[in-house]
């Protein structure tokens, strides 16, 4: 059997269409295979949610600077000593941070004149020291966040810390039997 001239150049041809299509290089015939250069579909792990974490931990450190009602003794502009404190980290903290500094208002705004009065009072600890911006940081209003209830708290308080995980897929509250149960969650006694 003779073999032509034609079915050894198609031999050769598949040959060389293995070679090229496999990822290699055949400088002689000038065929390249190059990577792409287009963005991937998929992005690092994690790079999608980075910037909502950040974002979290950004209005955190924001409410770090809320001075709240609780800080002032009874309806007076005198800062308790946990006032005080609080106040002195702000003050620490407030040359290296873009937030404003918030007094949180009375109650229904009820009470403007002693507002302005802790206000004024805070100005003049963080002007004294050593942040020359205190004044035009400084505002009167409501804090970012509802606060909650005693009752809201006390019910969280059982809710969340006061479970414990066992290890075989069930909650547990402790000894006085009440307690989730079962993989989904459904309420057990």
């Amino acid at each position: 059997m003779k073999r032509g001239f034609g079915s050894l150049t198609s031999m050769v041809m598949l040959g060389l269409g293995a070679v090229v299509t496999a990822g290699c290089v055949v400088p002689s015939l000038g065929l390249f295979h190059r990577r792409s250069l287009a963005v991937p579909d998929t992005l690092p792990l994690g790079s999608t949610i980075r910037a909502h974490y950040e974002v979290m931990e950004t209005n955190g450190e924001a409410g770090d600077f809320i001075i709240y009602r609780r800080e002032f003794v009874d309806n007076t502009a005198e800062l308790t000593p946990d006032g005080k404190d609080h106040v002195l980290e702000i003050a620490a903290r407030m040359r290296s941070a873009p937030f404003p500094v918030i007094i949180e208002r009375s109650e229904n705004n009820s009470d403007p004149e002693l507002d302005q009065l802790r206000r004024n009072l805070v100005v003049q600890i963080l002007t004294d020291l050593g942040n020359p911006d205190a004044d035009r940081r400084t505002i009167v209003g409501p804090a970012y966040g509802r606060p909650l209830t005693g009752m809201e708290a006390t019910s969280d308080y059982y809710r969340f810390i006061g479970t414990r995980y066992r290890g075989d897929n069930e909650w547990s509250t402790g000894s006085n039997g009440y307690g989730y149960s079962g993989f989904y969650g459904g309420y057990g006694f």
